[in-house]
């Protein structure tokens, strides 16, 4: 039997299915948190702004600001959870770590870090 092959993916444990499919979701969660933040920062101040006089908008949009810290939260508890049956799931043999869990982590902490400290 081959690596990767079909036979070796119907053999994977259910946890080891579950971790993929929270990964997946917890990307998910992280563009869409990235989208909702692109729309919801306060808008910069550019040459062209101040030539033509356009206003920006200097603070952050509440609603789309709370759907922000609303799907960070959510990905957090998801990465969180994901970390968590990692740890559990191979704790005996430590050979299997999900590093990109771990990336998540970060990044959704660092997120939450920008909206309540950075503004």
């Amino acid at each position: 039997m081959r690596v990767g092959s079909l036979q070796e993916l119907k053999q994977l444990s259910f946890w080891s299915r579950v971790l993929g499919w929270l990964s997946i979701i917890g990307w998910a969660v992280f563009i869409a948190a990235l989208i909702v933040y692109h729309y919801a920062r306060p808008e910069h101040d550019t040459i062209l702004t101040e030539i033509f006089g356009i206003s920006v908008r200097q603070h952050w949009h509440i609603t789309l600001g709370d759907l922000f810290v609303l799907l960070l939260m959510l990905g957090l508890l998801i990465s969180l959870v994901t970390f968590t049956i990692n740890i559990v799931l191979f704790s005996q043999h430590r050979q299997h770590l999900w590093i990109n869990t771990m990336i998540l982590i970060c990044t959704f902490l660092g997120g939450l870090a920008i909206y309540f400290f950075a503004f």
